[in-house]
């Protein structure tokens, strides 16, 4: 801080001080009296005139001045001290941001102090507390100064209270007071108003009900077919897609003992091809003419044996390698096959690649009714496609039209088989046009879900990796596929994998041990709480301790007078071998002895580390191909195949039901060290004080850590260091990964919780992230996924209750007011038709299908499907089995 003095004024001003004025010569004095000890050595000016304003003082007035001065100015900087006149600084140095941080930490102090849930609107606060899973609540309401706790006025040490200090500040410094950032301008605000009222009123037309609804409103989507070849990229394998049409009786759904085939259309992609064939085949009929269709081209044969014979050599022409369709068992082919058999062929056997294999009269393939498809040929693989988009995508149902919309973007209207038929009987020629059109789209859309959902790549960079053919990918289990590793593993170290009968497995020992699995502490979290997952902690358990089948060696003391392991009754130890090996054993926490690495590395441990190895070499070769999609994808399939069996092999041990080689024991020691590393993890979050850090809610491999009162900041610095110290404390390759901060956040039961999820500390917007809660679960309507939705997010932006509620009574209000669409208010469960027991009343939606059954014996559900129904309101109460109708039967009855 530096004064200048120019006569004009009695007390100094902030800017250049030059107490001796212009002295000639050089002149160097000492302020006597000064308690700052300041010394000044000024140069001489020499020549230089003074300001007609300013005052000439000889140096003995200037001495006079310079000690008043230095006087004064000590009264008010009385902790100062100066290295010379020109500057002055503080004697104790004031403390530094990093100093404050320090200290609140020292102190308890919160960093940040974080809004409560509160009711902005003092009508609203309940009369009595709430209780929630055994704790009370008792939630604040207002607004403004008032709502705010008291604050403590404590005395200093010296006994002066801080008013007083503040009463002897000097505000004659205080230039003014400004804005901390500028006011909107008048025409500002009125285009935010404009903006907003806009986007209000298109959100309400979007949805009646307020709440998310998906980003592109009209389901647009502007990729072509034609890109289908840069991304299958190296995956040399041709598809045939197949949709028909089969004129029907009324509305009833095509029987195939009755009603012939009247087109088909199809779609030929081969992957090194960027045209995709498309074709009709079609029996010849008045209606049907070339001209008339535009630039659809037809193939007119005179009856349905003859379509079919056209296919069968079509077929044989293209010779694809895959044949798909939507609903392979009741459309496409499978209604092929049917028809085909009414003709005395047989469908199957004249497309298949090999000659056929009739060991005895057929029987019926459950397994396939329940899993992918009855229709089968030999040399080509048939894919079910409506059964694989069940395993790819999470849906509420699975009609090709809302596959086609989640998958593609792209809305599509659903006919009814009684529409087609018109179109197909009218003289209308653009009946006509639409019908072929409509389905040769379906056609073509089944090779674009095939692509977009990368079915074809990944089934077949799996089918590499794990050693067995593209079909057994999609149709086996996991034993199988570990079977395929170990195997390559085991056969170099010359041992046998052993094959237990049922009786065997199912004579193993119970399973002892039991993942941790915290109850959490059921609250709303307004403070950070971090998410730390332990990576690939079985397989990584497994290498750590050198678990395996060949490195174990029993029990410690006997159980019940026998050393049992597995499937195997007595583990025979030769006399002596245990006390030559007392230093390289390793005892696992459930007392299951096992050698260490230097005696023998096990054959899991072995395979893990080649698989984990080998993820992350594929990995970085993914950030290496830069633009080329096909190649990325083909990487990332490998790589997910390469953790896919990582993550099964421990479920191969504990396979006690069904396993093929099942070991309790071992799976017992990898699920008991896995508990106890959290348990010790979580030990040391707790017990470091410097964290100020708590665990709420632990499930098998992670934890969940609250940070009372620390900033976004302060949490992602402090995830990241418990992370490195827990990773420090475990033997490699057991690691803690930091996944993300959720702020803030609600803990509702186990598996069940959600918040607003920051992934990097640069995140500006939250990403709102569920578990386990309504708006993920498909047992509900759409209208509660929405409102719990938007109800939450409220909550999170602004924590007031009052203006939750305010959004629960307009959306209550607009169901109330029949301004919603029926399709908010539909359930959609699975159906297994002949699986229910006669002791109870079925599902309601059993009991929607079953009346469709009666209606149209052919109109039965596939095993697993989503059957929509709706509840409708009665009078009388009753059960809501009697009340659940089909959604169009609801829409069409007048009466509701």
């Amino acid at each position: 801080m530096s004064f200048k003095y120019d006569g004009r004024d009695k007390t100094p001003t902030e800017s250049n001080f030059h107490p001796l004025g212009s002295i000639k010569g050089h002149v160097s004095t000492e302020l006597v009296g000064n308690p700052c000890n300041v010394q000044q050595e000024s140069p001489i000016r020499g020549g230089e005139e003074h300001p007609p304003s300013a005052i000439v003082l000889n140096a003995k007035e200037r001495m006079s001045l310079i000690n008043a001065r230095a006087v004064k100015l000590s009264r008010v900087f009385n902790t100062c001290k100066a290295t010379n006149l020109n500057r002055y600084v503080y004697s104790v140095p004031p403390p530094s941001l990093r100093d404050l941080e320090q200290s609140l930490e020292m102190l308890g102090v919160a960093s940040k102090i974080y809004q409560a849930p509160y009711y902005s609107n003092d009508s609203d606060i309940p009369e009595i507390p709430k209780e929630f899973a055994g704790l009370v609540y008792r939630i604040k309401g207002g607004q403004g100064i008032a709502t705010l706790d008291e604050w403590p006025t404590e005395k200093e040490n010296d006994g002066v209270n801080s008013l007083d200090v503040l009463q002897h500040l000097d505000a004659s410094g205080i230039g003014g007071w400004e804005y901390a950032s500028h006011p909107p301008s008048v025409k500002e605000v009125r285009l935010s108003l404009n903006c907003e009222a806009k986007n209000k009123r298109a959100k309400y037309l979007r949805s009646q009900i307020e709440g998310p609804t998906q980003a592109n409103i009209y389901g647009l989507n502007l990729s072509q077919l034609g890109n289908m070849t840069k991304s299958w990229g190296l995956t040399s394998m041709t598809i045939l897609s197949l949709e028909l049409f089969a004129a029907t009786r009324e509305s009833k759904v095509p029987d195939a003992d009755l009603d012939e085939v009247s087109a088909i259309f199809y779609a030929h992609h081969v992957s090194r091809v960027e045209v995709t064939q498309t074709g009709v085949l079609t029996v010849q009929t008045p209606q049907l003419d070339q001209k008339r269709l535009r630039n659809i081209k037809i193939e007119s044969l005179e009856t349905e044996l003859d379509l079919l014979n056209r296919l069968i050599d079509l077929i044989a022409e293209l010779d694809p390698d895959i044949l798909t369709g939507w609903d392979v068992q009741l459309g496409s082919w499978g209604y092929l096959e049917a028809r085909s058999a009414v003709h005395g062929l047989t469908f199957s056997d004249l497309i298949s690649r090999a000659p056929p294999k009739h060991s005895g009269p057929p029987s019926i393939d459950h397994w396939g009714l329940r899993k992918t498809s009855t229709f089968k040929v030999a040399g080509r693989h048939v894919l079910n496609l409506w059964r694989i988009m069940r395993s790819e995508r999470t849906l509420t149902m699975y009609t090709f039209e809302h596959v086609l919309f989640d998958v593609l973007g792209r809305r599509v209207p659903k006919y009814s088989f009684k529409t087609l038929t018109e179109w197909y009987q009218s003289p209308i020629p653009a009946h006509t046009f639409l019908l072929f059109q409509h389905l040769s789209m379906r056609s073509i859309a089944n090779l674009e879900l095939l692509e977009k959902t990368e079915t074809i790549t990944k089934t077949a960079e799996f089918a590499r990796v794990f050693g067995v053919d593209f079909f057994s990918v999609m149709s086996r289990g996991s034993q199988f596929k570990v079977e395929s590793f170990m195997f390559r593993i085991a056969k170099p170290e010359s041992f046998v994998l052993i094959s237990p009968s049922k009786g065997d497995v199912g004579k193993q020992n119970a399973a002892e041990c039991m993942p941790l699995i915290m109850e959490p502490a059921s609250a709303f979290y307004s403070s950070p709480l971090l998410v730390l997952d332990f990576q690939s902690l079985y397989p990584s358990v497994m290498i750590a301790y050198n678990y395996c089948y060949s490195t174990c060696m029993g029990r410690v003391t006997e159980f019940q007078g026998t050393n049992k392991l597995g499937v195997v009754p007595h583990l025979d130890i030769p006399l002596g071998l245990l006390g030559r090996l007392k230093d390289h054993i390793t005892v696992a926490p459930n007392g299951i002895m096992y050698v260490k690495p230097n005696v023998r590395k096990g054959l899991l441990g072995r395979m893990l580390v080649e698989l984990l190895d080998t993820r992350v070499m594929v990995k970085q070769a993914m950030k290496r191909v830069g633009g080329d999609r096909a190649r990325k994808r083909i990487l990332d399939a490998r790589q997910l195949s390469l953790k896919y069996i990582a993550n099964v092999t421990y479920g191969y041990t504990g396979a006690t039901f069904s396993g093929r080689m099942p070991a309790v024991e071992i799976a017992d020691s990898i699920v008991q060290s896995g508990r106890e590393t959290l348990e010790k993890a979580i030990d040391v979050i707790e017990s470091d004080k410097k964290w100020g850090a708590k665990v709420v809610y632990g499930d098998t491999d992670s934890v969940f850590v609250y940070l009372p009162g620390k900033t976004k900041e302060k949490a992602f610095a402090i995830g990241n260091e418990i992370a490195e110290i827990i990773t420090a404390m475990n033997p490699a390759p057991i690691k803690l990964k930091f996944e993300k901060v959720y702020l803030p956040c609600v803990l509702m039961a186990k598996k069940r919780y959600v918040g607003f999820k920051y992934e990097n500390i640069d995140d500006v917007e939250p990403v709102f992230d569920a578990k386990g809660i309504e708006t993920v679960r498909r047992d509900g309507v759409l209208a509660q996924r929405k409102m719990v939705e938007n109800c939450l997010k409220i909550l999170f932006r602004t924590q007031d209750l009052s203006e939750v509620k305010d959004y629960c009574c307009r959306s209550w209000t607009t169901l109330f007011e029949n301004k919603a669409p029926v399709y908010d208010f539909i359930f959609a469960k699975e159906v297994k038709m002949g699986t229910y027991s006669n002791k109870g009343p079925p599902p309601p939606g059993v009991v929607v299908a079953a009346r469709r059954m009666v209606l149209d014996p052919n109109d039965e559900p596939q095993y697993g499907d989503r059957i929509p129904y709706v509840i409708v309101r009665s009078t009388s109460g009753g059960r809501l089995t009697d009340r659940a109708m089909d959604p169009l039967e609801f829409m069409n009855n007048k009466c509701f």
